[in-house]
């Protein structure tokens, strides 16, 4: 059975993710100057939120590095989805030149097999980071010296080879999860109280505030903060109260992937639509933005899911997520 409490984080942080793009979109269209509080939010959440992602990877892989299949069993899952949306993504982005934020030509759209475009970089870096847990064949002693050793070799890695060096990069959170996977719900429910929950968040608020005088939010110096973020956000999906609000942040959980794979193309859309109708404030572009590049990917998700062909859009786990709502699916059941 699925951990009820890792899909709670997942959620959490696909909304933090949703949020962090929506408020680069508007910082890059020049929305946002002025606004410090929110541009300190943006390097807050970005020193934390996708080393969580890594880190829960990290953990779900643990189980199968050993097991001859692992790496094929990541096409579908990640090939297949990085593939597919980055062309869908990339034919909309051409499409659309002259009403989006930076420009995007048919070159970088034909270059995704070695250079990722768009929020796409995190699959392909998820992807390389299971490649580098193959190699060690699975002995955490070769894990864990491979991902300190690559962590400062891919600061310094640039141009065609920067998504490795990235990869390096968050490689520790990788393996950080591999290493914690048998001991981290023990943590965490140990930690989450109220005391907890203050002390992580005053250690969290020390630790950006150092980072952000010194580097940048991918800088060594910013490696506490990461760690810090992640727990907290692993304390408040195991405080959230029962009902509702759990099982919504839950089904986000759920259906990180697809938002994930999609939340761009709401936003986007969302900040286009608002402009269009002259609406300039900044906290209506953030509430429809996030709102826009959640809830729609979810209803995709979720119309896939009706009609058994979430698994073509490279989504999975329509039924994990849906099944309980007892909706009828139409079709022949081919699993």
């Amino acid at each position: 059975m699925r951990e009820r409490l890792w899909d709670t984080a997942r959620g959490i942080g696909i909304v933090l993710v949703v949020y962090g793009h929506m408020l680069r979109g508007l910082m890059d269209g020049g929305m946002v100057r002025g606004m410090d509080a929110l541009v300190f939010s943006d390097f807050a959440i970005y020193t934390f939120h996708m080393p969580l992602f890594f880190i829960l990877a990290g953990m779900n892989a643990a189980k199968g590095l050993s097991r001859p299949n692992f790496l094929k069993s990541k096409i579908p899952s990640i090939v297949y989805p990085y593939l597919l949306w980055s062309l869908i993504q990339g034919t909309i982005q051409l499409s659309m030149q002259g009403t989006t934020n930076h420009s995007f030509t048919l070159q970088q759209l034909l270059s995704i097999l070695w250079m990722p475009v768009f929020q796409f970089w995190f699959l392909y870096a998820i992807m390389l980071c299971h490649v580098f847990a193959w190699v060690t064949t699975a002995d955490r002693l070769k894990l864990g010296i491979f991902a300190l050793a690559a962590y400062p070799v891919g600061l310094y890695m640039t141009g065609p080879v920067a998504i490795i060096g990235v990869a390096m990069n968050f490689f520790i959170f990788y393996t950080a999860g591999v290493f914690l996977g048998p001991y981290l719900k023990e943590i965490v429910e140990r930690m989450a109280n109220p005391r907890g929950l203050l002390m992580t968040a005053i250690g969290l608020t020390i630790a950006i505030f150092v980072a952000s005088r010194v580097g940048t939010y991918r800088a060594p110096s910013a490696l506490s903060a990461a760690f810090l973020g992640s727990l907290l956000v692993l304390q408040l999906a195991r405080l959230l109260p029962e009902g509702g609000m759990l099982r919504m942040v839950e089904l986000l959980g759920q259906a990180s992937m697809p938002i994930y794979l999609m939340h761009i193309m709401g936003t986007a859309g969302a900040r286009i639509f608002l402009l269009k109708l002259h609406i300039t404030n900044v906290g209506i572009h953030l509430v429809f933005g996030v709102l826009c590049g959640l809830l729609l990917p979810l209803l995709a998700f979720y119309l896939s899911y009706l009609t058994r062909k979430e698994h073509w859009f490279g989504f999975g786990g329509g039924e994990q997520a849906f099944g309980g709502f007892g909706a009828a699916r139409v079709g022949k059941n081919v699993s």
